[in-house]
């Protein structure tokens, strides 16, 4: 087959074979813009586009108003910063947790703390949790915890069907973060 090609490109006149050179290396080039650079180009600008809206929305939160120095000079208490959201301990994270399953209306077969890592300065409680429910509630519990529990992140879930029941089995893994110090 190689064979045949090059005879057929050695028999083109060369006004032919420069013509199919430049469009071989434009077709390259196509593909080279398309796949190489545009993709990550769309994907930056997306970025950028949620990272000004991040900005706008820190912008936008309200400042702390400002005591009139009549209130400053009668010594009215200033309420301190809001500390940043601290991981809960294991157990408090159960309860918790347990206690937002029960209300959207899964039931909670065990709840297991995993083991401490230091992850990027900071201290990963790992929680593994079995629970059963329809969707709608496992939907609700993770929109629960999601809300209320800003020091967590899911590092893995898994539904399954349950046997011979309506319900779905939810297996998962919570991962609280707190300070490296704080231990």
């Amino acid at each position: 087959m190689k064979h045949d090609f090059r005879q057929a490109l050695a028999a083109m006149p060369a006004r032919q074979l420069n013509l199919v050179a430049a469009g071989t290396i434009a077709i390259v080039a196509a593909l080279l813009w398309t796949f190489a650079i545009r993709a990550p180009l769309a994907a930056m600008r997306q970025q950028q586009v949620q990272l000004a809206a991040l900005n706008a929305a820190r912008a936008a939160a309200p400042l702390p108003v400002p005591l009139s120095p009549a209130a400053a000079s009668a010594g009215a208490a200033v309420a301190p910063p809001a500390a940043p959201a601290a991981a809960p301990a294991p157990l408090a994270l159960i309860a918790a947790v347990s206690a937002s399953a029960r209300d959207a209306g899964l039931v909670v077969g065990g709840a297991v703390p995993g083991p401490q890592r230091s992850v990027a300065g900071l201290r990963q409680q790992t929680l593994d949790i079995d629970a059963s429910g329809g969707y709608g509630a496992i939907l609700d519990w993770v929109a629960d915890i999601e809300a209320r529990q800003p020091a967590v992140g899911f590092t893995r879930l898994t539904l399954r069907a349950a046997p011979e029941e309506p319900h779905r089995l939810v297996q998962l893994q919570l991962a609280a973060y707190g300070d490296e110090a704080k231990r």
